[in-house]
């Protein structure tokens, strides 16, 4: 399984970033995160306004802690 990661950072502090795994978008493979994952990452922001999305990749087993709801 693949999984979408995103770097976000604080709206309030800025220069504190950090990737976090979207927990519910999983994909079976990478091919098929890749061509979902930034409108996946735009609507993850949509979502929780605290923060913006400064990018985003797919990968297997990441290990990054599960992204904050806002």
């Amino acid at each position: 399984m693949a999984e979408l990661i995103v770097m976000v950072c604080l709206l309030a502090t800025p220069e504190k970033c950090r990737e976090y795994r979207v927990a519910d978008k999983q994909y079976t493979d990478v091919v098929s995160c890749i061509r979902t994952g930034g409108e996946n990452s735009d609507a993850w922001q949509r979502a929780n306004d605290k923060y913006f999305v400064i990018g985003w990749r797919c990968a297997k087993g990441a290990d990054v802690p599960e992204a904050p709801k806002s």
